[in-house]
């Protein structure tokens, strides 16, 4: 990324403090813009769609609820690779350093006052930049890790259709074989019928043999080979279906490579939480210790994610709309290919019945919300297979 070309917003409360930070940063970023009006920030956001979001209210509880409130409404944000910079004073330095800690934020400037190092917001756009362009540069291979694990799936799902193919050429063989012993045996019935009782006076049996010779000709000429038609016409399936493994043995072969390189990169962790703004949060903060991370907010996501591509360690909120974290882990740890999936609980309830039922559900380990970052990941690297 070019950083002179790169897009930074200033959102704020304050139409001097927005003007004096883009005062700052325009002889080196000369795409910076400021907006203060609330009705048009978010759109504002979607149009420009900033590298660098700094955020100039005031107070951090109105950086909280803006933010959290364009992640809601922006139809940007989500697939938008940006940094996020607070401006503090004195008195917030605490808490901007804590919001930064928890992946809330990426960074913050002790802006009011600046008086000792008037260069340090021009610094920090330049280093949150110079992250984004890391993590530009990484995207490739989390992508790649992903199609990895996708192609893993999709081997043990051609076998299992391969196996399924097998089977139904079976039957069809099976089935044409008895239709055609039942054809045969109806054909028998009816010339033994017509020469035994002549269809009660319906036809007139002069020459027996010649009936049994007309009947046995048409089984003979038409009606079996006509049938062994339908038992050849399965064969060519059958074929197929023995012969696809060997054909795609290479293709295979070289997938497995794939997957095995991939899989050394980056583990895959599934998180799994209602919360739209605890998702994104959790992405950012495990995406940046070098993990390759799904979010999904239901359980029926959840459960599709892990059919699709198995993840090294699931972090499982308690409560999801459509079921709750104990339930979920139950069904998917009833599946012998996840059983050795590491399940983290999410939860602000820290009553024993719910340790227990969750550990008797699966799980190995738990993290109370809001959570402290270095004890999650500390977790997660604690759980991860080796």
């Amino acid at each position: 990324m070019n950083h002179k070309e790169a897009r930074v917003l200033v959102v704020g409360d304050n139409a001097v403090d927005a003007e004096q930070v883009c005062g700052m940063l325009r002889e080196r970023h000369p795409y910076v813009e400021a907006t203060t009006d609330p009705m048009k920030s978010d759109a504002v956001f979607d149009r420009i769609k900033p590298q660098v979001l700094i955020l100039s209210f005031k107070s951090l509880e109105a950086c909280e609820r803006f933010y959290l409130g364009l992640y809601r409404r922006s139809d940007v944000i989500q697939s938008l690779a940006h940094r996020t910079l607070l401006l503090c004073d004195k008195e917030s330095v605490r808490r901007a350093f804590e919001l930064c800690l928890q992946e809330v934020f990426d960074d913050y400037v002790l802006f009011w006052p600046l008086v000792h190092d008037a260069k340090r917001l021009a610094m920090s756009v330049h280093l949150a930049l110079g992250a984004l362009d890391q993590e530009l540069a990484l995207a490739p291979l989390s992508e790649l890790a992903t199609l990895a694990r996708r192609a893993e799936a999709l081997e043990d799902q051609l076998a299992q259709q391969v196996k399924l193919g097998r089977v139904h050429a079976q039957h069809a063989q099976n089935t044409a074989r008895l239709a055609q012993a039942s054809v045969s045996r109806a054909m028998g019935g009816l010339s033994s019928r017509i020469l035994a009782t002549g269809l009660d006076d319906a036809v007139t049996v002069r020459d027996a043999s010649r009936i049994e010779q007309a009947f046995g000709q048409l089984q003979r000429e038409t009606v079996i080979p006509t049938l062994e038609d339908v038992v050849q016409a399965a064969q060519p399936m059958r074929d197929w279906v023995d012969t696809i493994t060997s054909e795609l043995a290479e293709p295979l072969k070289a997938t497995r490579e794939l997957v095995k390189h991939a899989k050394v990169s980056r583990p895959k962790l599934l998180v799994v939480d209602d919360d739209e703004y605890m998702r994104r949060l959790l992405v950012q903060l495990l995406s940046s210790a070098h993990y390759d991370v799904e979010a999904v907010g239901t359980a029926q996501e959840a459960q599709r994610s892990v059919r699709l591509s198995t993840p090294d360690l699931i972090l499982m909120d308690f409560r999801l709309p459509d079921s709750d974290g104990i339930v979920l882990t139950r069904e998917i740890k009833g599946q012998p290919s996840n059983q050795d999936i590491p399940v983290i609980m999410l939860t602000g309830q820290t009553e024993k019945q719910v340790i227990v039922e969750s550990r008797r559900a699966g799980a190995v380990d738990f993290v109370a919300k809001p959570f402290n970052r270095d004890l999650l990941l500390k977790k997660v690297a604690q759980h991860l297979p080796n």
